[in-house]
């Protein structure tokens, strides 16, 4: 599976890097599990609807989301 970052997201990314590793930690950790099984895991994944639909998102902590999009 390829993992492509948006410019802002990978921005973000960095800037966590930087200054929470336990943020960056659980990043890491759901993006392990998105690889293994997308549809069902930790973060409680969901789908997104409207301009979103076909995204799902996971919950990285009560403020942040990881949104991601599975191509075959």
């Amino acid at each position: 599976m390829n993992l492509i970052f948006a410019d802002h997201a990978w921005d973000d990314y960095l800037y966590w890097q930087k200054t929470d590793k336990k943020m960056v930690k659980r990043i890491n950790s759901l993006i392990k599990d998105i690889q293994r099984s997308p549809f069902e895991g930790i973060g409680k994944p969901e789908p997104l609807k409207h301009a979103l639909s076909g995204y799902w998102s996971r919950r990285i902590n009560e403020e942040h989301r990881i949104i991601y999009k599975v191509e075959s």
